[in-house]
């Protein structure tokens, strides 16, 4: 039965839920997640470390509905931590069941109370050591991944399934829904016999209440019951604090999956004898959990509400159950198997990961596993992809796009915003000629004017052009420079437009040159037509006089006659 789904949103290259995910049971396929069943626990812990809100619980709530509309008789037992969450009394609590529709609600502290009572008799039976087995998801821990502990784990009932047997012997034709903060339970009503129809969470039911529009009554006081004992459960030690101890007895309390597990560990190697010890998976006890914690409710807060509810030891009634069946159970191994690849095999992941050396493997955690040879072990066991390895993808990208630049015809470098050299192609040490080690790190202003760098970056501009002369190295050159302000970066391409320049100024030098002969010509010319003109001007004025004294003796001889 599939409990935890993934809504269809960005689930892309973040693996935060592998990264948090106590028992790794998240596989990796084409960089999207997803639960792998057979080894979760449950815990609901990747429900809440998603950014994207991706994973989610299946609701009960049509479910119930539908049991509900067909004329059932649908009967709720409520966690005892419902007086933290909601912060009434279970009076009220139990008002607002019946207008939903159920026939009737009942305090799944009764099956507490039924479950410590059983825990006593076990301790005065038997001394050696015990561990409780009120939270489901340490159940499911022991019988997955640590069942040499089996042993030491209490045959009884979770309090949830115990007062679900309880009601059903009340009521044959009943429909029991259990209504509390722990997503485990879900995974409960799928075992053999569990009773239990159905499973609500209590941020489902509060969509319930107000879809209903329902209003709470503010405040525990509304009503107080009579404070009861096993209420105590929900918190950290909450179960030791119902329980009548023994002394020869060690009574321990340990929460959070990090103290489970190391303790896990000490009672199969025998260090801890003579030792009750209450576990529980979420640090704080079920009022740490992932509903609480979504509903933003503090540890201290949500203690004090329970501690109110439930009164002291000293101060004190606890529920009296008569008809109390035979709530002993046998949690058998349901090992999760797992071949162990070769250290040849993980050897080659790694290589493929670009780490050939102990120095190699960083070991930073990025993809979701603490080292790289179990991130190794996951891709062998199809669980992860090498593609996770931030470090390697980085390293790639980076080897890949220095390919690329390198390979460029045009000269690039990158620098930094305190306008230092990051990274240079070989065209554009061929124009410094120098080599990239000797300009790495280096500022700018070393080679280039760095005006031009502060100036594009300056104006906010998707990239500047320039033009510049390095008198240093007698190259002209077209700068491009593009600010990248994301990532930091101030990308420059150059192209080395001396040949150009150098073509233009011959060209130039000889339109000049040809206008200076054009203007001698024209000069020499002129000079030419001054001198011709001048010639002509006194061989035309010599033969006027000539003609003028020809015409006058020709006049003269015709007077003569």
């Amino acid at each position: 039965m599939s409990i935890l789904q993934f809504k269809k949103v960005n689930c892309k290259d973040c693996y935060k839920c592998v990264r948090y995910c106590p028992v790794k049971s998240i596989r990796v396929k084409d960089h999207v997640a997803s639960i792998i069943e057979n080894d979760c626990i449950l815990c609901g812990t990747c429900t809440i470390v998603c950014p994207q809100h991706a994973k989610e619980d299946i609701s009960d709530v049509p479910a119930v509905l539908q049991m509900i509309n067909a004329g059932k008789q649908v009967i709720a037992t409520v966690a005892p931590s419902f007086a933290a969450y909601f912060n009434i009394s279970f009076s009220s609590f139990r008002l607002i069941l019946k207008e939903l529709g159920f026939a009737d609600g009942f305090e799944t502290a009764e099956g507490a109370f039924a479950v410590k009572s059983e825990f006593e008799r076990l301790t005065a039976e038997k001394g050696s050591t015990w561990i409780s087995s009120c939270c489901p998801s340490v159940n499911s821990y022991i019988t997955k991944y640590k069942p040499e502990a089996l042993k030491y784990l209490a045959p009884v009932l979770t309090p949830m399934q115990a007062h679900a047997k309880i009601l059903k012997n009340r009521y044959p034709e009943a429909e029991i829904v259990f209504i509390g903060p722990c997503l485990a339970k879900k995974g409960e009503t799928a075992e053999d016999k569990s009773n239990v129809s159905a499973v609500l969470l209590f941020e489902e039911l509060e969509d319930w209440i107000e879809h209903e529009q329902i209003e709470l009554p503010c405040g525990i006081e509304d009503n107080c019951d009579d404070a009861k004992l096993s209420r105590l459960f929900p918190e950290k030690g909450g179960v030791l604090n119902t329980m009548a101890k023994r002394p020869e007895l060690n009574y321990l309390s340990v929460d959070g999956f990090q103290n489970v597990t190391q303790t896990l560990d000490d009672i199969v190697d025998g260090k801890l004898e003579n030792c009750f010890v209450e576990m529980n998976f979420c640090s704080g006890g079920c009022i740490g959990g992932p509903s609480f914690q979504r509903k933003k409710l503090g540890i201290a807060v949500s203690e004090l509400r329970v501690r109110k509810a439930a009164g002291t030891a000293e101060h004190s009634q606890d529920f009296n159950v008569d008809d109390v069946p035979n709530i002993m159970t046998e949690f058998k191994s349901k090992r999760v198997f797992h071949l162990k690849p070769g250290d040849d095999q993980i050897e080659a992941v790694l290589r493929q990961m670009d780490k050939y050396s102990p120095e190699d493997e960083l070991n930073c955690g990025m993809c979701g596993y603490s080292t790289c040879r179990e991130k190794a072990e996951a891709v062998l066991r199809g669980k992860a992809e090498k593609s996770m390895c931030l470090p390697y993808i980085r390293k790639k990208a980076e080897s890949y796009a220095g390919k690329v630049i390198d390979s460029m015809p045009s000269a690039v470098l990158s620098v930094d915003m305190s306008l230092k050299i990051q990274q240079i192609n070989p065209a554009a040490c061929a124009i410094f000629g120098m080599e990239p080690h000797n300009l790495i790190g280096e500022p700018v202003r070393s080679i280039l004017d760095e005006n031009a760098f502060i100036e594009a970056l300056a104006s906010g501009e998707e990239y500047m052009k320039f033009n510049t002369y390095l008198p240093d190295y007698d190259v002209y050159l077209d700068e491009t420079i593009s600010p990248d302000k994301k990532a930091e970066l101030i990308i420059c391409v150059l192209k080395d437009v001396t040949e150009e320049k150098i073509s233009k100024r011959k060209a130039l030098q000889k339109k000049q040159h040809a206008a200076m002969i054009a203007d001698k010509i024209i000069d020499d010319q002129l000079r030419m037509v001054h001198e011709i003109a001048s010639l002509l001007g006194e061989t035309a004025a010599e033969t006027k006089i000539a003609i003028s004294d020809l015409k006058n003796t020709v006049v003269m001889d015709n007077e003569d006659r």
